[in-house]
């Protein structure tokens, strides 16, 4: 009777620990956690392996969580609209925010201590990404065509690049891990000129209603496989991959090792994708690579998140549980969740407009494929 009571009593404890978090006990099929931000649409999620920290971006806010507890640990406010972008540095002290109110935050991670307010730039910021040793960050939106870089060991130190881009407007833009590669996608109509259009007639090749191109330091092309406007990017540096998911409901896959400069030094255009990834019945609108690039992550405005196989383009699975959009997909690393009591080796995060996270366990999924 007293094991009995002990029981209870521990479980109790832990009912309650775990709804004081913001959790909800009434879980979607595959869902470890279900948090309910309440503080608008979520439209970014990162990540910090260093300090085991999430970071949630909903509406103008911020907010911290423990990657093994789910607790809240703070929330960071300043920003006067909407956050589009996050990104952690690699040693886990410095976040930076991208939002549509034209600026970008830097803030240290320990204290949740504001540190600067950066330039007030053209448009929104949607796209940051550290360079791989961290003394330096980069950050783009759709709205202009340079690239602004600032220097986290000197804040009053910047500079700003200029990529061969067709346009100044552009429909989405992402930077991999890195910074090495960028990718920014247009519709055809606004970047029709002799650039793009040369290397099209001399193959005989036609425009689609969308072109993405990619540009690195050795890189450089473009491709037009969709058949509507493309709103998300991402790329995974080391496979050398990237995805573009598109209103035209589907996801292609593109070997960026195929995209190189010619003898002419014009852009080359690819037209076939690597897989097409069919299966969500509403626009793409988050992906993500897995961080060994095996598997992707996509989120649609048919309120699911899909899991896909990156070398066979298989479907995997698909989550349901969300009542809105998804506005962001993050995977987590087998090291974050260790030691949760209520968590998996291996998890997958996404956020909604509807303002929750939800975090899938993946690890059975992966395994048996």
């Amino acid at each position: 009777m007293k094991i009995t009571k002990f029981v209870s009593y521990v479980f109790l404890i832990s009912v309650a620990v775990f709804s004081a978090n913001g959790s909800t006990k009434d879980l979607p099929n595959g869902a470890i956690e279900k948090i309910n931000i309440g503080d608008g649409p979520v439209n970014a999620i990162a990540y910090s392996r260093p300090t085991n920290q999430l970071a949630v971006a909903a509406g103008k806010n911020i907010h911290i969580y423990d990657a093994n507890t789910y607790k809240k640990l703070r929330q960071l406010t300043g920003h006067t609209d909407s956050v589009l972008a996050l990104a952690y540095s690699p040693n886990g002290k410095l976040l930076v925010s991208g939002s549509s109110d034209k600026t970008t935050r830097s803030w240290d991670t320990d204290s949740g201590k504001h540190l600067r307010t950066h330039k007030k730039y053209a448009g929104p910021i949607n796209a940051i990404a550290f360079s791989a040793n961290g003394n330096q960050f980069m950050c783009g939106g759709n709205e202009h065509a340079d690239i602004w870089y600032w220097y986290p060991t000197n804040f009053n130190q910047s500079s700003k690049s200029r990529s061969y881009m067709p346009a100044k407007s552009s429909t989405a833009n992402a930077f991999s891990y890195t910074g090495k590669y960028e990718a920014r996608a247009f519709d055809s109509e606004k970047v029709l000129h002799d650039m793009l259009l040369t290397p099209l007639t001399q193959n005989g090749r036609t425009l689609e209603n969308s072109i993405v191109i990619v540009v690195s330091s050795d890189y450089g092309g473009f491709l037009t496989a969709h058949t509507d406007s493309v709103y998300v990017l991402t790329l995974h540096e080391k496979n050398k991959i990237f995805a573009t998911g598109s209103e035209d409901e589907t996801i292609q896959l593109w070997d960026i090792e195929e995209i190189d400069i010619d003898e002419t030094k014009r852009p080359v255009h690819i037209t076939n994708p690597k897989h097409v990834l069919s299966g969500h019945t509403g626009g793409i609108s988050a992906l993500d690579f897995s961080v060994n690039g095996k598997h992707l992550a996509s989120g649609s405005s048919d309120n699911t998140v899909c899991l896909w196989d990156v070398r066979t383009g298989k479907h995997l699975h698909t989550f349901k549980g969300h009542t809105g959009k998804i506005g962001a997909v993050t995977f987590l690393g087998d090291k974050a969740l260790a030691g949760a009591v209520f968590a998996k080796d291996k998890g997958l995060v996404s956020g909604c407009s509807d303002g929750t996270v939800i975090l899938w366990d993946i690890e059975k999924i992966i395994s048996t494929n």
